[in-house]
């Protein structure tokens, strides 16, 4: 042998790009009405009742019914005619 030592590299590790497509949640494209709405149950408190009659005024398709969409008492007052 002629005392030749192999040359021993790191592997060059390139990162990863960014992925095109911008990331969403499936469970919430492909979950049934009823599990959106525990979800949503499950995420408030009580200090949150405004964004909970708006969210679940969404999940139920009554936001577009009313006039106001962004005011819980326009959809209570809806679901209680």
């Amino acid at each position: 042998m002629l005392g030749l030592v192999p040359a021993v590299f790191p592997p060059i590790l390139r990162e990863l790009p960014t992925p095109s497509l911008e990331l969403f949640d499936l469970d919430e494209e492909f979950a049934s009405e009823k599990v959106r709405l525990a979800q949503v149950t499950n995420k408030c408190n009580n200090d949150q009742l405004d964004f909970f009659v708006k969210e679940c005024g969404d999940i139920l398709g009554l936001s577009d019914k009313v006039r106001n969409k962004n005011d819980a008492k326009s959809i209570i007052s809806y679901v209680l005619e």
